[in-house]
């Protein structure tokens, strides 16, 4: 079993954008394979749309982005881009937010808006959690099980940071309103809902279905907390301009 390590570390701010030592930018051609490839010093990306490019460039949910041309959603772009060093996950998404700057002439702005979210709190039966032993590092660990099931596990992670990876599988964004301080060591196992996680399909290799709790029934059972629909604002990326890449 393979696990992805998520580190979350501040970053500071720089005076010039990081960018990639060189990438192509072509038009998708019919039929191909939609999928994304990361490695410790390029990505390549097949068959995406600028919106899902975004998605992953400023790690957003579909929600958050609003406006863009006619084209943004229909036209299928691949990416091949190399940093010509190791870098890390951040690193690689601030890479590709100039790289759209830059070939795409994508222009931003940043805004709120009031939208749909899930509060993170303590379910009734109280809280499963295990506190984190002082001195361990924090870090989250991402993996997909022998049987298909996905999995997290946590060491020494404030509850802020569970949120965060939360939105993913949960499909909206997730805050943190457990009045839970500290960090806490956790294990989590659960079935993906393909329409939150587009890349996944959701099945066993034989076609059939997973068997597993949801992420919502095991958050509650597994961690004794709950994922509660409500609303809240949340940062939205207005595209104000964007032009068709010239192919390379």
């Amino acid at each position: 079993m393979k696990f992805l390590l998520l580190a979350f570390t501040a970053v500071s701010c720089q005076a010039q954008s990081p960018a990639f030592e060189a990438a192509s930018v072509k038009v998708s051609s019919p039929g191909e394979q939609v999928r994304m490839r990361r490695e410790p010093g390029r990505i390549t990306i097949s068959n995406f749309s600028l919106r899902a490019i975004m998605r992953y460039a400023y790690d957003v949910q579909e929600t958050q982005i609003s406006g863009g041309p006619a084209w943004f959603d229909s036209e299928r772009w691949d990416i091949a881009a190399t940093a010509g060093r190791e870098i890390t996950e951040d690193e690689r998404r601030r890479m590709l937010q100039t790289l759209l700057n830059d070939r795409f002439r994508m222009t931003i702005r940043h805004d709120s808006k009031e939208l749909p979210v899930y509060a993170l709190v303590v379910a009734k039966s109280g809280s499963k959690l295990t506190p984190g032993t002082a001195g361990n590092p924090e870090r989250v660990e991402l993996g997909v099980s022998g049987a298909g099931l996905h999995q997290m596990r946590g060491q020494s992670v404030p509850l802020s940071t569970m949120a965060k990876v939360l939105t993913g599988p949960s499909g909206r964004i997730v805050v943190d309103r457990t009045g839970l301080a500290g960090s806490f060591d956790y294990q989590l196992e659960w079935v993906p809902d393909p329409a939150n996680m587009p890349m996944i399909n959701g099945a066993k290799p034989d076609g059939s279905k997973l068997d597993g709790a949801s992420i919502f029934t095991a958050v509650q059972e597994q961690l004794g907390l709950r994922l509660e629909a409500t609303k809240g604002p949340v940062e939205i990326l207005v595209i104000e301009r964007a032009e068709k890449a010239t192919e390379n």
